[in-house]
C-alpha cells in the first residue's frame, strides 16, 4: 500500500520535472544561445519505483568549437571585404579614377603641342593638369577617410571584445566554483548557456580556440596560441596610433591578474572581425603608398622635362608640380629628420616606408619597410665609412645623406655625432615619403604660357662637305647654378635659360694622321661669328666615330669631370661627316613654334617611369593599373574567401543545430507523452487511496 503510493508519488514529481523540462525547450526556441535541455531518469537501484534524475544540455562539443571558428573566419573575411570595397570602387570609378584623368591630360597636351603659340589649346591642357591633381588629392583624401572608418571599427571591436571577454571571465568564474549537482540545477546550465553564448559573440570579433580544464572551466587562446582568457586571470585589449604612424593602430593585450603584463601583437594574430579590419587598414596604406609614388613619379618626370623647354614668354621652364617635402616622425622631439625628393630620380622612389637609426656600435643603420610590415636593412657600408665619428670639424654639420637608387635625400637638423652622442632609448626615425603624396603635390603654374614647349637649345648645323645634318635630341632638366657639372643649361636670376660654364655647345668632327676614322670633338665657346665659328673654344672631350654620331654627348669621353648624364641634353649628327664637319647650339630665343620639348613631354606617357623592382619601371597608366588590379583582385578574393567562410560556418551551424537545437514537433510529441506519463502516476496515487479506503471501511 505504502510502496504503490510512494511510487505514483515519486512518478508524478518525475514527469512533472520531464515536462518542466520539455516547456523550457519550447519556451526558449528563440533564445539566443540557448541549447536544448534532455532529463534523463534512472532506475532506483534498491526500491522499486524511479531513482535519481539528471537533466543535461544536448550539444556536439567538436561540433560547437568547429563553429566558433568557421565564425571567427566569416567575421574576418566580411570586415576584409568590406573595408576595402570601397576603396576599390574609388580606384575603379570613371569619376575618381587616375587612368581617365591622366588620359585627357596627354591627349590635350598632344592637341596643344601640335600648335604651340595656341593659348586656347595650352588653356585647356592647364586645366586637365588642374584635374589630375585635383584627382590626386580626392583619392588620397577619400581613402584616408575609409581608412580613419575602418579604424574607428576596429576601436569599437576593441570596446565590444573587452566587454565579452570579462563577461565570460565573471562567468567562467561562476561555473568553476559550482559543484557538479549545482551545475545539473536550471541555474546552472543556465550559467553554461550563457557561457557558450559568450564564446559565440567572441569568436565573431577574433579567432578563438576553446580548451575545457579539470575544474570545469574554460581556457580560451586567439588563433596564434595566445591566452586569452583562463579560469584565474583574463586580458584587456588595448588599441592606439602606432607611435610613428598615427594612420595605423597597433593592439595589444593587458593581462589585470596576477599582475598586469602587456604583450603586443602583429595585426595578423587576431583574426575574425578586429583581424579584417587592421588587414583591411594595412591594405588601405599600402593603397596610398602606391597612388603616391605615382604622384611622384609623374610630377617628377614632368618637371624635369618643362625644365628643359622656354616658355611662351621666353622664360626658362619651371617645375609644373610642387613636390613637397616630407618630416619624418622620431621617438625624440628634439631631433628632426626631413625626406626630400631629389629632382630627376622620381624613378627611383620606392612605395615603402623608412626607419633610420643609431645602432650601439654608433654606425647608421637604414631599413625599409614594405606594406606587410617586413624590415629590410639596406648597405650602409659607405655611408658609415664617411662618417668619421673622431673628425671634430663634423659636429656641428647636420647629417645629409642621399639615398642612392631610392630617389631620396635624408636630411637631419643634427650632426651624425650628436646623434651618436645621444643617450637613454635609441634614437628612431621613421619616415613615409609615399603615404600621403597623392595629397600633397600642388599645382605650381598658373598661366597657359607657362609650359615649356620649345626646347630651351637649339641646334645649327655650319656649312661643311658632307651632308650630315645635326638634330638636337632633346634637353633633360636645368640647374640654378652655372657652374653645374651635372646640366648645361642653368636658369638665371631673371628666369632666363643661359648655358652653363663648361656647357658644351660646339662639335666638329675631326680627322688626324694618329685617329684617320676620326671623331666628334666637343667643345665650349663664349659666343660664335657670322659662319658658326667659334670663338676661345675650349675643348671638353670627344666621342669615337664608332657612335656614328648618335647621342654625341652621351657616348662622349670627358676631359673635365662631370657628373653622370652631363649635360642632360643631347644631340645626333645624321648623314656623311667629313673632317670639319661641325654644328653649334645655342638658347632657343622666341622659339614660338618649335614643339620639340612639348613633344617630349608628351611621350612621358609611354615611357617607364614608376619603379617595380630593381630592374623593372612600368608606366604611369601601368603602374596605376596595378594598383587598381591588386585592390580589386583582394577584394575579389576575399569576397570569395566570404562565401566559402559562410557556406562552412552554415554547415557546421546545422551541425551544431541538429544536436543543440530546439525541434518544436520532437518537442510537442515529448509534452504529450510526458502529461500522459503524468496522469497515468496520478492514477497510480489514485489507486492507492481507494485500496486504502476500501481497507478502512472493511476494519470498521
Amino acid at each position: 500500500m505504502l510502496d504503490l503510493l510512494q511510487t505514483g508519488k515519486y512518478g508524478v514529481l518525475t514527469q512533472q520535472q520531464l515536462l518542466g523540462t520539455t516547456s523550457n525547450n519550447i519556451s526558449n526556441v528563440n533564445t539566443d544561445g540557448y541549447i536544448r535541455k534532455e532529463t534523463l531518469v534512472y532506475t532506483s537501484a534498491v526500491d522499486w519505483g524511479i531513482g535519481s534524475t539528471v537533466t543535461r544540455r544536448l550539444y556536439d562539443q567538436y561540433a560547437q568549437r568547429e563553429m566558433f571558428r568557421d565564425q571567427g573566419n566569416v567575421g574576418f573575411y566580411d570586415a576584409y571585404s568590406t573595408g576595402l570595397s570601397t576603396v576599390d570602387n574609388l580606384l575603379s570609378g570613371e569619376d575618381t579614377s587616375i587612368s581617365s584623368a591622366m588620359s585627357g591630360l596627354f591627349s590635350s597636351m598632344h592637341t596643344a603641342v601640335q600648335n604651340t603659340p595656341s593659348v586656347a589649346s595650352r588653356q585647356e591642357l592647364l586645366t586637365q593638369f588642374e584635374t589630375l591633381v585635383d584627382r590626386y588629392h580626392t583619392l588620397n583624401y577619400n581613402i584616408q577617410n575609409e581608412l580613419n572608418d575602418i579604424n574607428s571599427k576596429a576601436e569599437d571591436a576593441v570596446v565590444t571584445i573587452n566587454d565579452l571577454v570579462e563577461s565570460f571571465y565573471n562567468v567562467n568564474q561562476k561555473v568553476r566554483n559550482l559543484s557538479d549537482k549545482s551545475l545539473n540545477s536550471e541555474s546552472g546550465l543556465a550559467l553554461l548557456d550563457e557561457r557558450d553564448r559568450l564564446i559565440g559573440e567572441l569568436s565573431n570579433y577574433v579567432d578563438l580556440s576553446v580548451t575545457t580544464e579539470e575544474d570545469g572551466s574554460y581556457t580560451l587562446y586567439l588563433g596564434n596560441g595566445q591566452l586569452l582568457a583562463s579560469g584565474d586571470t583574463y586580458a584587456v585589449l588595448d588599441i592606439h596610433a602606432d607611435e610613428f604612424d598615427p594612420t595605423r593602430r597597433e593592439v595589444s593585450i593587458i593581462f589585470q591578474t596576477p599582475a598586469k603584463q602587456e604583450i603586443k601583437m602583429d595585426h595578423s594574430s587576431w583574426g575574425g572581425k578586429l583581424g579584417g579590419y587592421l588587414s583591411a587598414s594595412d591594405e588601405m596604406r599600402q593603397a596610398m603608398r602606391d597612388l603616391g609614388q605615382t604622384a611622384l613619379a609623374f610630377a617628377d618626370a614632368m618637371n624635369e622635362q618643362n625644365k628643359g623647354g622656354i616658355t611662351l614668354e621666353n622664360k626658362a621652364g619651371k617645375d609644373l608640380i610642387t613636390i613637397p617635402e616630407v618630416k619624418a616622425s622620431s621617438n625624440k622631439v628634439e631631433f628632426g629628420m626631413t625626406v626630400v625628393f631629389n629632382d630627376g630620380e622620381g624613378s627611383d622612389i620606392r612605395n615603402c616606408d623608412y626607419e633610420v637609426s643609431f645602432n650601439d656600435d654608433g654606425d647608421l643603420e637604414i631599413y625599409t619597410i614594405d606594406g606587410d610590415g617586413n624590415r629590410t636593412k639596406l648597405n650602409t657600408d659607405d655611408i658609415n665609412a664617411a662618417l668619421d665619428p673622431n673628425d671634430p670639424a663634423s659636429d656641428d654639420v647636420p647629417l645629409e645623406i642621399h639615398l642612392e637608387g631610392h630617389g631620396i635625400t635624408l636630411r637631419f637638423d643634427h650632426s651624425a655625432n650628436q646623434m651618436r652622442a645621444d643617450t637613454g632609448d635609441k634614437l628612431i626615425f621613421k619616415a613615409q615619403p609615399t603615404l600621403n603624396a597623392g595629397y600633397n603635390i600642388k599645382l605650381n603654374i598658373t598661366k597657359p604660357e607657362e609650359f615649356a614647349f620649345s626646347s630651351a637649345v637649339r641646334v645649327h648645323t655650319n656649312g661643311h662637305a658632307g651632308n650630315a645634318v645635326a638634330e638636337l635630341v632633346g634637353v633633360y632638366g636645368s640647374d640654378t647654378v652655372a657652374n653645374s657639372d651635372m646640366f648645361g643649361v642653368y636658369v638665371d636670376a631673371n628666369g632666363y635659360a643661359q648655358f652653363t660654364d663648361n656647357a658644351p655647345n660646339y662639335v666638329c668632327f675631326e680627322t688626324s694622321a694618329a685617329n684617320p676614322q676620326g671623331e666628334y670633338v666637343i667643345y665650349h665657346a663664349d659666343s660664335f661669328d657670322a659662319d658658326g665659328n667659334p670663338v676661345n673654344p675650349v675643348r671638353l672631350g670627344a666621342a669615337s666615330a664608332d657612335c656614328n654620331g648618335q647621342s654625341i654627348f652621351a657616348n662622349a669621353t670627358w676631359d673635365i669631370p662631370v657628373a653622370d648624364g652631363f649635360p642632360n641634353y643631347d644631340v645626333n649628327f645624321t648623314g656623311t661627316v667629313q673632317n670639319g664637319s661641325s654644328f653649334y647650339l645655342e638658347m632657343n630665343t622666341d622659339g614660338y613654334n618649335d614643339n620639340s620639348n612639348g613633344n617630349l613631354l608628351a611621350q612621358l606617357q609611354q615611357e617607364d617611369l614608376v619603379f617595380s623592382t630593381e630592374s623593372v619601371r612600368t608606366t604611369f597608366t601601368e603602374a596605376y593599373a596595378d594598383l587598381t588590379s591588386a585592390v580589386g583582385s583582394t577584394v575579389m578574393s576575399a569576397t570569395t574567401d566570404l562565401k566559402a567562410a559562410q557556406a562552412k560556418y552554415e554547415q557546421s551551424q546545422n551541425l551544431f543545430s541538429s544536436a543543440a537545437g530546439v525541434n518544436l514537433d520532437e518537442e510537442a510529441a515529448n509534452l504529450i507523452r510526458f502529461q500522459q506519463s503524468y496522469s497515468a502516476c496520478a492514477r497510480i496515487i489514485s489507486a492507492s487511496q481507494t485500496v486504502f479506503n476500501s481497507l478502512l471501511s472493511a476494519l470498521m
